[in-house]
């Protein structure tokens, strides 16, 4: 007995723009009420994900909000999907993240076993080829989400890709 199956891509690379232009929205305003970082930063990072993402390389992003001593305040996680064909797709909000002197923004880019695995001198070609910004390596710092609340956040979608949002806080 054998199965067969096939599977449809629903969506475009407009589509995936689209999606990540959203979720650029949250990252400006979040970047503005704490303090923490410039449009600039945001810009390049925006611009490093919607290239991963229309290489297929997203798991999931998350932003994380730390105090000065490195206590996480709250965080967002974004679920790429690449199934979300009759989501209603929503508006940037819930992003008055609190102002935090000393504190820290940080984006971690969770990223498949493709990249993961792949060769570093091809990644850095990859890199280098699509004017990237930054190398997106693993985390040197504790990502886990221990000790904060999940709350469902708003989900961005366009035909059928997607990005689901999880909202986290003390």
């Amino acid at each position: 007995m054998s199965v067969t199956t096939t599977r449809t891509i629903t969506y475009t690379v407009a589509d995936i723009r689209k999606v990540v232009d959203n979720f650029a929205a949250d990252f400006s305003m979040m970047a503005q009420a704490t303090g923490l970082r410039t449009r600039e930063y945001v810009a390049t990072v925006v611009s490093d994900l919607k290239i991963l993402a229309e290489a297929g390389y997203l798991i999931d992003v998350t932003l994380f909000l730390f105090d000065k001593d490195e206590n996480k305040i709250c965080a967002a996680v974004y679920k790429v999907s690449d199934s979300a064909s009759g989501w209603q797709s929503e508006r940037p909000g819930n992003n008055l993240w609190p102002r935090t002197e000393g504190g820290a923004l940080r984006v971690v880019a969770n990223l498949t076993s493709s990249w993961n695995v792949m060769a570093d001198e091809k990644r850095q070609s990859f890199i280098r080829d699509r004017g990237m910004y930054y190398p997106w390596e693993d985390a040197k710092w504790d990502t886990s989400l221990f000790g904060l609340k999940s709350t469902q956040g708003q989900r961005y979608a366009s035909n059928g890709y997607g990005w689901d949002r999880t909202n986290y806080a003390n």
